[in-house]
This record gives structure tokens, sequence and C-alpha cells, in this order.
């Protein structure tokens, strides 16, 4: 293969609102302290002390500039976890003694973020409240998230999380008062078209594809938004599905890979299942591909009528570790005997047809594509729970891209292939991770109008960039020129 000088992803920042929230990272190093301990794990030592289990400021080195970092539940309550102060939204200063909030932002930002976020209680504290109005309250407070440079707002729990009313007022003041603060609002889905961005909310990692499947089927016949700057739809730390389909994404994982402080597995990213926390890269890519295809609102959704039954079997033993959301009201109804079942559909498409996914050995990966407002291609194969086993069976997947040049592909594949009307001489290939194209043009074959790209080639090219203690599954761009 003939490597070439043409970067194909642009060295911008990405547009799209992406961000590394801490709260898993609370729970690891408090070696799953329960939410309790995990309020009193956000600080500054752990943002900046190196040593593991901390220095999450300086996670995601190859993804940082183009996320927000989000300090989750609770940065503005004190160690006593007073929960009176929920919603206050002042840095709390025995957590940041160093700390203003403007001073802690530019310190975010000197590290190489685009910018620094907080986790929001939904209701104001009573410790600050009296005597203003709602308004005046949250006025006073995106005022001063404006003024400190703050960037990203995760509107969360509270006791008015229902409340439209109140979730739409957010919206309103920060398009006043901090036109650059990014609101996002979850829980209520009537609210997608007055949110800047719409979390589609907590899944366990071993249901967490067909459960974000499911949830954007959901969520998917909101009311479009009037501007095309809001509604946008964040899919939490499914990194890839993020990337193929046009939506933004909130991670959760990090880079402190194997067993909790304490020598007990982690429950959060379980290792015998997809072991997030060795797939790095994967966040990478999609805050890179983000570059090329911004996440966008509105448009049309389809999902397939066919669907996939994901099946996780655990043991009793394991309960701890691989069920520990069992009783939490995470997943109802669907474990029998041990055997956890969630169903969702093949593939989902956004502004372009459904992807063909043929197989020739019995099971096949989830799929999902979009084609964006600016006429770039995405597609991903995503991983199936089959018993004790997380894969992507391999398959043949076909795609028409209508006149789209710019194709990012995802996932694994036995081979690839698509119709466009678009005209070309020479096809060229990168990993998204990386900064330079190869010339793939001898290595495709033109059949029946449809090119055809074999499933090795975009695994070695779309894991060149990471290194090899990274697992991520592939990530590439393909331009046809």
């Amino acid at each position: 293969m003939k490597k070439t000088d043409i970067d194909l992803i642009p060295d911008v920042v990405n547009p799209t609102p992406d961000y590394y929230c801490t709260w898993q990272t609370q729970l690891y190093a408090t070696s799953d302290g329960k939410p309790g301990e995990q309020r009193r794990a956000i600080n500054e030592n752990s943002l900046f002390n190196p040593e593991k289990p901390y220095g999450w400021a300086y996670f995601h080195e190859k993804a940082r500039g183009d996320l927000f970092i989000v300090m989750d539940d609770s940065w503005d309550v004190p160690l006593s976890n007073d929960e009176r102060y929920h919603g206050s939204l002042i840095l709390s200063p025995d957590k940041f003694p160093s700390y203003s909030l403007e001073s802690l932002s530019k310190k975010i930002k000197s590290l190489g973020w685009k910018g620094l976020g907080g986790w929001v209680c939904a209701q104001e504290s009573s410790i600050y409240s009296e005597g203003k109005t709602e308004t005046e309250y949250w006025k006073e407070r995106i005022i001063a998230a404006n003024e400190a440079g703050v960037s990203y707002w995760k509107v969360d729990w509270g006791a008015k999380d229902h409340s439209l009313q109140y979730r739409k007022m957010l919206t309103d003041l920060a398009a006043e008062y901090a036109p650059e603060l990014v609101i996002e609002h979850s829980i209520i889905k009537e609210v997608i078209p007055y949110a800047q961005t719409f979390r589609t909310y907590d899944v366990p990692a071993l249901m967490s594809i067909p459960m974000t499947l499911e949830k954007l089927v959901h969520y998917s016949d909101a009311p479009a938004p009037k501007d095309p700057a809001m509604g946008l739809i964040n899919c939490e730390d499914e990194a890839y599905i993020a990337a193929a389909c046009g939506y933004a994404m909130g991670i959760m994982r990090h880079p402190h890979s194997g067993c909790l402080p304490d020598g007990r597995a982690d429950m959060s990213f379980p290792a015998v299942h997809r072991d997030l926390k060795t797939k790095m890269f994967e966040v990478a890519r999609a805050a890179r591909w983000h570059r090329v295809a911004p996440a966008f609102s509105g448009g049309t959704f389809i999902a397939s009528s066919e669907t996939l039954d994901d099946v996780w079997e655990y043991r009793k033993v394991e309960e701890e570790i691989e069920a520990w959301w069992l009783g939490h009201g995470i997943i109802k109804d669907n474990t029998v005997d041990g055997v956890l079942t969630k169903t969702a559909p093949v593939a989902i498409a956004r502004n372009t047809e459904l992807p063909c996914v043929i197989s020739d050995i019995g099971e096949k990966p989830f799929c999902v594509a979009s084609l964006n407002p600016n006429g770039v291609y995405s597609v991903a194969t995503l991983g199936r729970s089959l018993k004790k086993l997380y894969c992507i069976p391999k398959c043949h997947v076909e795609v028409n891209i209508g006149a789209a040049d710019t194709v990012g592909i995802f996932g694994e594949y036995k081979s690839f292939s698509l119709t466009t009307t678009a005209e070309y001489s020479r096809v060229l290939m990168q990993d998204i991770a990386g900064d330079a194209a190869y010339d793939m043009t001898e290595y495709v074959k033109i059949e029946n109008g449809r090119l055809k790209i074999p499933g090795q080639l975009i695994s070695f090219v779309g894991r060149e960039a990471q290194p090899d203690a990274d697992t991520s599954e592939p990530g590439v761009v393909l331009k046809l020129v």
C-alpha cells in the first residue's frame, strides 16, 4: 500500500458538543463506593493528581481538543454531601480549595480540553435561593457560568427534572445571557425540540448497544426543532453509534483498565464483555469524525422491521459484577433464570436508506448509517452480546451513498460495498485517528457498478494509529477522488 501525504481529517475543532464525563471514573476511584463516596470523589486531587486512580484531567489525550470535560455529581456539594447544596453551582471550596470556577476553567483549557462542563441538579439550592424567583436564581448562575468560561451544563435529575417549563427556561436564559454555554437536557422526551442536546440516559455496558438503539427509536418521533442547531441527541458512551449516525456523545469510559483499586472486577466496564477501558481510540475516532460529519438534528429516521436479540448469561458468582443493575430500575422484566435478553432493530438509518447486512454465518451485527446534511456518509457495524461472548459477526454490508464522495466506516466487515453517483479515479483510505491516507485504488474492485472493499483492509487501516494495547474497533475514512 502506498501512503500519501494527504490528511483526510481537517485540522479544526470538533463543532459537536461531545464530552467526557467523570461519573464512572468517580465510581472506579472509590472501588464502587456507591453514590455517597462517588460524590465526594470529584475534587481537584482527582482531576490533577497524576497517580492512578486519579489524573482525570489528563485522560483522552488523542481526543482532548475535541471534547469538553464534564465534572459530574457533586462538584458543587461539600464533602459532607449536604443535599441542600444540590443545584448551587458554586464550586465547592473544600473540594477545590485552590481554584475558583474561572481559574479551574482556564486550567482545564490549558490542558487542551475544548472546555469545562458541570453536572447540574435540576433544582434550586435551598441555601442560596431564599428571596429569589426561579428565573432570577438561574439567570444569576448562567451569567456566572458565562463569566467563568464554563462551556457545558449536564442538567440531570432533581425536584424539577420532569418540568418542561423549567427546562425550557434554562435553555432560553442561556441563549440570552450565555450563548456559548451548551445546555443538555434528559428524562422528558417533550424537551427535545427545545434542547441543544438531549441525553438518552444511563444503560449498563453489557446491553448498552441494543438499549441505546432502542432508546434512539423511542426518541425518533419527537417533534423536529425549528432551529437546526437544537435537538441534538447524545447517545452517551456509544462512540461509534454517535459517529456513524449523526449523534453527540457523552463518554464515560476511562483508561484506568483492569480491576478496581480494591482488586474486584469493574462492574461498570466488565472486562469479560467489551472491555471498553481498553478502547480509547474509538473515542478519538468518533470525536475526529465529528469534524468531518458533525452531529445533526431532524431529518428522516428509519428502523428495520427485522430485529436481533442480544442475550447474556451470567453465573451466580458473577452477579455482583455482571448484574449489578438488577433491582436498580435500569432493566426490568428481561432477566429469566440468569439470562438477560434485549431486542433492537438490526439496522437504523438517518437521511438515507437502511444498510443491507448479508450474513453467511448465521449471526448479524447491528448496523447504523446516516447521510449528513453536508453530504458525508457514515456507517458502522456494532457488536453483539451472545450468551457469554461479545463480538461483531463479520458480514457483507452494502450501502447506497448517493452522490457522497466521503465515507466513514466503523466496525468489522467480511466485505463492504457501496454504490455512488460520484465520479472518481482514486480511492484513498485513512485511519480516522491517523494523519495520512493510503492510496487503495489497486486493492478495491468494481463489480456490477459497486465499489467493493475487503473487510481485512478496513480492519488493517482502521487500527493503524492505535497502540497494541488498545483494542478499539476499526474506523476509517474513505475518500473517492
